[in-house]
């Protein structure tokens, strides 16, 4: 029994070090999309006031691609002690690993989901030039037009690829996907008339909103949305089915120390008190959440949204090839 207790010991020790260097350095904050986008924003947000609670460096790292699937790929593949986490959001967590040629990871058990952040609603976004100025005048033109009409997302398997499908499938109208390596790329391309409609998370478009670049014509709220008066809910225009709202967190990859783990949660906890953070946030088209979130509820999150969607993505028959 001693010299088991004694190889425990040392084994412990040694890791310790290891762990305390860990604590102690930078921590990479990797952002699965481009510059400009909602994930991006959502980092930029919390990062100054989540290395002050850590008392740490954190460095954000864009890694676009594959609707975030590269940079996810990087977070699963870290050593799990803290030094590296990511930006986990519905795209490369909750719908990539359902597509039928999924990613090599698992969006809920690969992964140990540190801190939920925000979530935000899909906005339907016409050019600023359109020709268009409603929702009923971009499906009446889906309905004459012999190709359709096209419509913008953030990249495959997107939420908002999702529900252009579903729309689709809804209308029996057709909507022709053009995938962008995100929403910052796919808002300038809206802007500069390359697709029809833009299907977007809010966050990061307020700013070409207000700037009239661009008209919102739909939001995916359940009720009418403030920030966006006269702007009507898919439920006003008939379709509640694409009412649904995009989440945002932080995670790392799997096995995780509980105590690295509750010292991040705690920290972004923090952060979101903050009465500033919470008006940045909504600046931005991200809304705090009504209730905190524990790890173990943003964990269900993803377990949960697995078990919803997964017939949806099957249905839809998105691919990542």
């Amino acid at each position: 029994m001693r010299r088991r207790s004694a190889l425990i010991l040392g084994t412990a020790c040694l890791a310790a070090p290891h762990l305390a260097r860990a604590q102690a350095g930078t921590i990479r904050l990797i952002v699965p999309f481009a510059p400009g986008g909602a994930s991006d924003t959502t980092a930029r947000i919390i990062q100054p006031g989540f290395a002050a609670a850590l008392g740490r460096t954190v460095v954000i790292e864009n890694r676009a691609g594959a609707s975030g699937s590269i940079g996810t790929l990087q977070v699963v593949r870290a050593t799990p002690d803290g030094s590296v986490i990511g930006i986990s959001n519905t795209s490369p967590h909750g719908i990539v690993p359902l597509a039928s040629v999924p990613p090599p990871y698992d969006g809920d058990r690969d992964f140990t989901h540190i801190a939920m952040v925000a979530d935000t609603p899909t906005v339907m976004l016409l050019p600023g030039n359109s020709p268009f100025n409603t929702f009923q005048e971009l499906m009446e033109a889906a309905r004459t037009r012999p190709n359709g009409v096209t419509y913008g997302s953030s990249g495959v398997a997107g939420m908002q690829h999702l529900q252009g499908e579903m729309m689709a499938k809804l209308s029996g109208l057709r909507f022709i996907h053009v995938p962008y390596r995100g929403t910052g790329p796919g808002l300038q391309a809206t802007i500069a008339g390359e697709v029809d409609c833009f299907l977007t998370p809010m966050a990061g478009t307020t700013g070409a909103i207000e700037a009239r670049q661009v008209k919102p014509i739909a939001i995916s709220t359940a009720e009418p949305f403030a920030p966006l008066p006269g702007v009507p809910t898919y439920v006003q225009l008939g379709l509640p089915q694409l009412t649904v709202s995009s989440w945002t967190g932080i995670s790392g990859p799997r096995g995780m120390p509980p105590a690295i783990v509750a010292e991040m949660h705690a920290a972004m906890q923090r952060v979101l008190a903050e009465p500033d953070t919470g008006r940045r946030l909504v600046a931005a088209g991200l809304y705090p959440l009504t209730r905190p979130y524990s790890s173990a509820d943003y964990q269900q999150v993803h377990a949960d949204f697995a078990r919803v969607w997964g017939p949806v993505v099957r249905e839809a028959r998105i691919t990542m090839d």
